[in-house]
């Protein structure tokens, strides 16, 4: 079991890489990309926090 939830972190830590890198590496929004990432990897459908929604708007 231990081993199978080390391979679903790793995952999920490549993942949040990833989308970290696709936004041009601002920093800041590791938790947001870990969420996005986590439920990406878990096939559910990612939602962006309320937070982020609004900051996005308001561009």
């Amino acid at each position: 079991m231990v081993e199978r939830q080390e391979v679903l972190t790793d995952g999920i830590a490549r993942r949040a890489y990833e989308i970290y890198v696709q936004r041009g590496g601002e920093n800041g929004k590791d938790v947001e990309d870990w969420l996005r990432a986590e439920k990406e990897t878990s096939g559910k459908p990612a939602d962006v926090p309320a937070k982020s929604r609004t900051a996005a708007a308001g561009r």
